[in-house]
């Protein structure tokens, strides 16, 4: 008897190393009181848009996150970001969807899953999918996730073959969580890009103030990017598939103690909502701009970050030289790139006089114009 072996062949984007700037975008911002459509998102100029998105049911059917909008709206807007350079996604999962609802879906209707992916693919125009799972076996997932989302991959890969279609990863930046979590050898065959959410590496109720993204690791933030792209590629993973994923917005804390202002101080809860955002113990980049005037700023050169302190306002946030340190990072340990994580929290109208999302511009110096000697 004869075996017939079939060879499935990741369909491969980019091959040089650092050339992504992916960048996502939440439908949500649409219903902020200052709104963000996707049709304002073109001066950012990525290589790759992501649409924060969709959910799933336990039965692996597909549930718009934002319908109204969506459906009537975000989804046309969004088309027009497409260009000869750059490809449009859309994330399934994230901060609204369970693990437990993956974990449903992922090990008892895989192929329904996968086949409504390559329906709504195909239904509503997108280049792709990034499958971000938070996270396999944690968080309510079950010990099985590992070896079921191994398999879901290889299928899914196989079904995106037939219609032509890029396949991302979304994946945590703890060692602790991925080394249960996923197959490096799986992701790097037949994911085109791996993205590493590099930064808030603290899981669960916060007690004291830290950094939203220490480039380097010391005693008060032992998990650092550095680290986890280290333990990553440990693994053995394809390093040209890891995209850093930075945050644009900033991390606030109220202390309980106006004597005690450095990192891992102790904290009586998040610092109050941003008036547009309205998320307590988080300020978009124009929010953060102008209550920033007046505060203290500490840098700190060993873990190349930076905070802000003013009575009992405490707030960490990534700026234009903390993110050339990721950046320059990417490009001198030949990553596939980064990623910008999200365009509505960044300052997306100017109002911090630096140019419209001012962290995808330096992305750009820093892929595509050599200047990576931060």
């Amino acid at each position: 008897m004869i075996r017939i072996i079939y060879l499935i062949t990741p369909y491969l984007f980019y091959c040089a190393s650092a050339q992504n700037i992916v960048c996502y975008y939440d439908s949500h911002a649409a219903s902020y009181p200052t709104p963000l459509s996707p049709d304002a998102l073109s001066p950012a100029k990525c290589t790759h848009y992501t649409y924060i998105g969709i959910g799933l049911t336990t039965k692996g059917e597909i549930r718009l996150l934002n319908e109204n909008f969506d459906t009537e709206t975000g989804f046309l807007f969004f088309q027009n970001l497409r260009t000869a350079d750059s490809k449009l996604m859309i994330l399934l999962g994230g901060i609204y969807e369970s693990s437990a609802t993956f974990s449903t879906a992922v090990a008892s209707y895989p192929d329904t899953l996968i086949n409504n992916i390559a329906l709504f693919l195909t239904r509503h125009n997108f280049d792709g999918i990034d499958i971000d799972w938070r996270y396999p076996a944690n968080r309510g997932g079950q010990s099985s996730d590992k070896v079921n989302f191994q398999k879901f991959i290889i299928r899914l890969r196989a079904r995106l073959n037939m219609i032509n279609k890029l396949l991302a990863v979304s994946v945590s930046p703890s060692k602790a969580v991925f080394s249960n979590a996923y197959d490096s050898t799986t992701l790097s065959l037949y994911a085109d890009m791996i993205n590493v959410y590099a930064f808030n590496f603290t899981d669960g109720v916060e007690i004291w103030t830290n950094n939203v993204a220490p480039m380097y690791s010391d005693n008060t933030s032992p998990i650092s990017v550095n680290s986890s792209i280290v333990d990553w590629i440990a693994t053995k993973v394809r390093k040209d598939k890891l995209n850093i994923v930075v945050a644009t917005y900033a991390r606030t804390y109220t202390l309980a103690r106006a004597t005690r202002t450095t990192v891992a101080s102790p904290i009586s809860g998040p610092g109050p909502a941003g008036s547009n955002t309205q998320k307590a113990g988080y300020l978009a980049q124009y929010e953060l701009c102008p209550q920033k005037t007046n505060y203290v700023t500490v840098a700190d050169d060993s873990t190349k970050t930076v905070y802000y302190t003013k009575d009992l306002s405490w707030i960490s946030s990534e700026t234009s030289d903390t993110l050339a340190e990721k950046y320059s990072y990417a490009v001198i340990n030949g990553l596939g790139g980064v990623a910008i994580y999200t365009l509505d929290w960044d300052d997306w109208n100017n109002d911090c006089g630096m140019g419209e999302f001012p962290s995808v511009a330096v992305a750009q110096d820093y892929l595509y114009s050599g200047t990576n000697d931060a």
